[in-house]
Order: C-alpha cells, then structure tokens, then sequence
C-alpha cells in the first residue's frame, strides 16, 4: 500500500529514491503517466490494469471529452521499474510536464504515488485545508 507524505525528496538527474516503505507496492513494476493535477502519478501494474478496464468501460469512444481524457492519460503513459537502489527513472516529457525541479514530494494515496514539484504541493495543501469541509460533505453522497 501507498501511504505517506515524502518531503524533500531529492530528484538527482532524472531519478527519484523512493522510500523503502513505498517499495513493495511497485516491485512488481508500475506505469506512470501524467496525472491530473500537474504531478506525476504512478500506478503499480494491477492497479493500472484494474483502473485501464473501469475507463475502457465507461463513456464511449465517440464521446469528444472522453477522447480528450484518453490522449492526457494514455499518450503521456509508460511502464517503468525499480532499480537496483530503489529509484524510479523520470522522462524528461513527465518532469517537464509536472516542473520538476531538484526537490520532489512524494504522495502516498493508498493505490497510487504522486510526485510533485515541492511549491506546487504546497499550494495544492492549502487548497486542500480550504475545501475540505466542502468536499468532506460532497463525498458523503457516495457513503464514503
């Protein structure tokens, strides 16, 4: 499982460490892709592969927003793997996408990581605080 908030992460070349308590989840590889908020997001591959057939279910093909959605999600996609020590190796179009500088946060959110710019996660953490009732409110309509 993906939990956690990993601040000060290091990015050194196109590599970011992730921590040990984070490994199992993706040691049987994973797929990332560029997430919706501006960060990376990475999926381990069953995860990826349970969410692949939800989407491919849904609205049809034909649909413009659907298409659209598709082209962001699957075009910016590729599947990875750990290294040796533990790092997951960043395209240059996936760091660019998410501005990615030397200093990353990593995001636990139970089925998937996020890897954000520093000042970005900070601002989506303000964010956060600020509709949290709201969205706490909107989610009790789905039970959860």
């Amino acid at each position: 499982m993906l939990l956690g908030t990993f601040r000060e992460v290091r990015l050194s070349a196109d590599h970011v460490k992730v921590p040990d308590v984070l490994r199992s989840a993706l040691e049987l590889g994973f797929v990332m892709t560029r997430g919706l908020d501006r960060c990376v997001v990475v999926f381990p591959c069953k995860t990826w592969e349970q969410m692949l057939g939800r989407i491919e279910q849904g609205p049809s093909y034909f649909v413009h927003d659907v298409r659209l959605f598709q082209r962001h999600f699957y075009a910016g996609a590729m599947v990875g793997a750990l290294d040796s020590e533990g790092q997951i190796s960043l395209p240059e179009d996936l760091r660019s996408y998410a501005e990615l500088g030397d200093e990353v946060v990593l995001v636990g959110l139970a089925t998937r990581l996020e890897i954000w710019n520093a000042k970005r996660w900070e601002e989506q953490q303000a964010h956060v605080m600020e509709r949290l009732d709201e969205v706490s409110e909107a989610l009790s309509a789905y039970e959860i």
